[in-house]
């Protein structure tokens, strides 16, 4: 198995069976990733499980490759795949990471059963719409965009791609998918349908339940909190340059104290750059003493936050899961639920 957060909740389900955990986090030990999982997502691992620590897990960091990210990364993953495998060599390999190509290296040389679970496919039918309609995105530079040739060839580029990632996922003996909006473009890259179905990722919702709805506020401010990691296609920008507008009208400002609180996690290096340029961001719009950010925090600190929350906040384009609107935000809609009753309600916008 590759490591995360639903491979380590899948883990707690097999107790006749030994789990083997592949991760590239080299300067952790294994009492820190099973802390680290009830830390972060209040998941407890009550059997033993075994963790197989990688050395090459460079190999598969986008900024490795400033062009072609997309097969640098996969014939990236291979490598780390192959190393993997040398270091054990398991009965059933699924991966939880989104490194498809790893899929058939572990089928046809490591003689294992495969599976998978995909909570974004590495490209998508609209990944393709977006070169092909030269729309300028964030995986779509706007030097590229402006240049009909440059356009041709990277739609060229990303459709031997998608094909040679439809061959890899259906070599899959088991696809799992996390939404409806996954399994449909899985379905028309991988072609494998009946060995492939949605499974929901597990989510700890008793304790949410039991924060309470009605509570006495200990202070005047309201806060507007947006939970996602620290990535690009998240669109956090666009989230501050609202907010700043927001707090450009006077009139609404007389009688509300608001703060935006980004809480995310940082993988990397590259994450920790993207938060830095988000807080230089702030200071340019002048509204750093309004904006809180919160990385890698605790699970009781996240669930605190919920708790307090007045609206809830995602911006990001063809959100996968549903957890956001899949069109950007409109200021005029968050100016709108601004203006609405403050009450206890939670609003994803």
């Amino acid at each position: 198995m590759v490591a995360g957060g639903v491979c380590l909740c899948a883990v707690l389900r097999y107790k006749n069976i030994t789990c083997v955990v592949y991760t590239g986090d080299r300067d952790a030990t294994e009492e820190d990733i099973v802390d680290g999982a009830f830390r972060r997502f209040n998941i407890k691992l009550i059997h033993p499980v075994k963790f197989v620590f990688l050395e090459k897990r460079y190999l598969v960091e986008a900024s490795l490759y400033p062009h072609f990210t997309l097969l640098g990364q996969s014939l990236g993953s291979v490598f780390l795949g192959w190393e993997a495998l040398l270091k054990c060599v398991p009965d059933i390999y699924v991966d939880s990471m989104g490194y498809a190509f790893t899929l058939p290296l572990f089928k046809y040389l490591g003689g294992c059963r495969v599976g998978c679970y995909v909570h974004y496919p590495t490209i998508s039918t609209d990944m393709l719409s977006v070169v092909q309609n030269q729309d300028t995105r964030f995986n779509n530079a706007a030097f590229i965009t402006s240049n009909p040739l440059l356009s041709k060839f990277k739609l060229v580029y990303y459709y031997l791609f998608a094909f040679v990632y439809g061959l890899v996922g259906s070599c899959s003996d088991v696809v799992m998918v996390n939404s409806s909006w996954t399994l449909n473009h899985i379905l028309s890259l991988w072609r494998a349908g009946a060995r492939t179905s949605v499974v929901y990722p597990p989510c700890d919702v008793q304790t949410f339940l039991d924060i309470p709805l009605e509570e006495e506020k200990s202070t005047a401010e309201y806060s507007i909190v947006s939970i996602s990691q620290f990535r690009p296609e998240k669109d956090h920008p666009l989230q501050i340059r609202a907010f700043a507008k927001l707090l450009k009208e006077k009139r609404l400002m007389q009688q509300l104290s608001l703060k935006l609180i980004l809480i995310g996690g940082c993988r990397n290096q590259q994450d920790e750059d993207r938060v830095n340029d988000l807080k230089r961001l702030c200071e340019e719009l002048g509204v750093s003493n309004s904006v809180m950010f919160r990385i890698n925090i605790p699970f009781e600190e996240l669930k605190k936050h919920l708790a307090e929350a007045t609206i809830g906040l995602h911006t990001m384009w063809n959100e996968h899961f549903g957890i956001g609107q899949l069109s950007p935000l409109r200021f005029q809609l968050l100016v709108s639920v601004i203006r609405m009753q403050m009450g206890r309600a939670s609003l994803c916008v």
